[in-house]
């Protein structure tokens, strides 16, 4: 039975070529900023740790062999039309970016959208509730969403703003998730990566790597109620108490920049000074009490 698994292992020229680029499941890592994670995932790349065998692992093997059923479901289901199953995409512009696609909805609300298929025993946390479980699986792969996205996206010449989890949850039918690419954050995500890649390429381990919250869908935020919290508590009620002085001081600025000449370069006087930019952008400074 041993046959079943090798067709899942990676050969040692594939290893050197994954050793080589950041992936997506490698950009889910990056994104966590956790320090020993990080630093794991340097040894791996520099070729300082022993490449793990994943057939090794039972949560890895369950979703690899329920992938094609998955999509294969959803395909059914909805009526996607799902292509560049498995399709590897290399970056032109960034040297070092690489996905493996698990697939693209090329009709998903008439536009194309990447789509990852994960598996996932779906138990919550400590802390956690059973409703915490999705938000927090689209959180942690938003950003391989992102990355593959992008590279989804000068594959074809043209911008991919969806992605896709489709998510098995025990033995249930999966359940198709839709995540908003955000550029904002793709643009993070490659800066991180070029940072670490760059460490990698000079054999340096990365200092400490500062990472964003993925972006939130609007469906999945939900209220907070801070009454129980005293840090919430005390800058609510220093706000609530200088926001008339905050407006009124708007006001007088805009007064102020008003009266300013055309011709001036800067306006100053009672402790004052306004100076004028180039572009004609006005800024207030205080240079002495007021009388």
């Amino acid at each position: 039975m041993e046959e079943f698994f090798d067709n899942y292992k990676f050969t040692d020229k594939e290893l050197e070529i994954r050793r080589s680029f950041i992936s997506g499941s490698d950009m889910i890592k990056l994104a966590t900023g956790d320090a020993d994670i990080i630093n794991d995932l340097f040894l791996e790349k520099t070729g300082k740790s022993e490449d793990q065998d994943l057939t090794n692992i039972f949560a890895v093997m369950l979703g690899l062999v329920t992938e094609d059923l998955n999509l294969s479901w959803i395909a059914r289901k909805y009526g996607y039309k799902i292509k560049y199953l498995q399709e590897v995409l290399t970056s032109k512009k960034h040297k070092f970016m690489r996905c493996t696609l698990d697939g693209a909805i090329m009709n998903f609300d008439n536009q194309v959208a990447v789509v990852d298929a994960k598996y996932t025993n779906g138990r919550p946390f400590a802390e956690e509730s059973w409703s915490d479980v999705i938000p927090r699986l689209i959180k942690n792969y938003t950003p391989q969403l992102n990355w593959n996205a992008y590279l989804l996206s000068e594959k074809l010449g043209e911008p991919v703003n969806k992605g896709v989890l489709s998510i098995i949850r025990q033995g249930n039918e999966p359940l198709v998730e839709e995540v908003t690419i955000d550029p904002k954050y793709q643009k993070e995500l490659i800066e991180i990566a070029t940072y670490f890649y760059g460490c990698v390429q000079l054999d340096t381990p990365p200092k400490e790597i500062i990472t964003s919250e993925p972006p939130i869908p609007p469906e999945l935020r939900k209220p907070y109620d801070m009454s129980s919290n005293d840090d919430f508590k005390h800058y609510a009620l220093n706000f609530i108490q200088t926001k008339g002085a905050a407006v009124a001081n708007k006001d007088y600025e805009a007064k102020l920049k008003k009266l300013v000449p055309k011709d001036a370069l800067n306006c100053f006087g009672h402790g004052i000074n306004i100076k004028v930019a180039k572009n004609y952008r006005k800024t207030i400074e205080i240079v002495e009490e007021s009388i």
